[in-house]
């Protein structure tokens, strides 16, 4: 399916996978709608992608309910939204005993009400329509616990949850959910994490930030309603995991 005027609203848009998503969906000739807290980013990413024909700039916390209506208002006037990528987040690392609990309140808030709020901002239109797509940028860490990462993969798993909940309700409804799982991949949050407590594990599933592009814009040429691993053998892990999470478990300590 061609991405052709398709408008599609990117949240966590300034950088990192936001970006490129953004990059290779106006490649695609679709019109992208970015969101993002920062301000200056978002110009210089509106300018680098061809200008206001292209892509419009909003300046919008996911986690205030005011401007996520303002997002929802400007991207209307852009044009009739098709796919709204939720890909908005964060990730902190931390024994559960040492992460401070107001961080598990942060994360929370952006990572998984975050999506809920734009998710339910867009999808009531969408539905209207009689077609859409909600694509949720969860994380290997939605499906497989690890170390020094509890709050961050609570907050994918439970992102995973809603998007396979979201899936049974959209069923006949047009509208499509996609839950994108990528591995690790060199954005912010591995170039700023402390090395002592980055676990040696999670570099099982390494990926770049391009090739998850790619994958998403795979899945809204596709329409894909259903779940996607990045890489590809993350697959195998994650399923490995589900059934002999004791081994997994065990293999993981000897990892590090």
């Amino acid at each position: 399916m061609s991405l052709t005027n398709r408008v599609v609203v990117i949240t966590g848009a300034s950088s990192g996978f936001g970006a490129d998503i953004a990059r290779k969906a106006v490649a695609q000739g679709a019109k992208v709608v970015l969101a993002a807290r920062s301000t200056d980013k978002l110009q210089t990413l509106v300018a680098e992608l061809g200008g206001s024909a292209h892509a419009l700039a909003v300046t919008a916390d996911v986690t205030s309910d005011s401007d996520i209506d303002t997002l929802v208002a400007a991207a209307n006037a852009f044009g009739t939204v098709d796919t709204v990528i939720n890909n908005a987040g964060f990730g902190l690392l931390d024994t559960l005993v040492d992460a401070p609990l107001v961080d598990l309140q942060r994360i929370m808030d952006v990572n998984v009400y975050g999506a809920v709020r734009c998710t339910r901002a867009f999808l009531p239109g969408m539905i209207a329509r009689g077609h859409g797509q909600i694509i949720m940028m969860a994380s290997m860490a939605g499906l497989v616990a690890v170390r020094n990462m509890a709050y961050y993969c609570a907050s994918k798993f439970a992102l995973v949850a809603i998007g396979r909940t979201l899936q049974q309700e959209l069923s006949g409804t047009g509208v499509a959910c996609t839950i994108i799982c990528p591995g690790v991949a060199q954005t912010g949050f591995q170039t700023h994490a402390p090395n002592e407590k980055y676990p040696k594990a999670a570099t099982l599933s390494n990926c770049t930030s391009d090739q998850v592009a790619g994958v998403v814009i795979r899945a809204m040429q596709r329409r894909t309603m259903g779940e996607v691993i990045v890489p590809g053998s993350g697959a195998l892990l994650a399923r490995f995991s589900a059934a002999f999470p004791g081994i997994s478990r065990a293999i993981q300590n000897m990892i590090g």
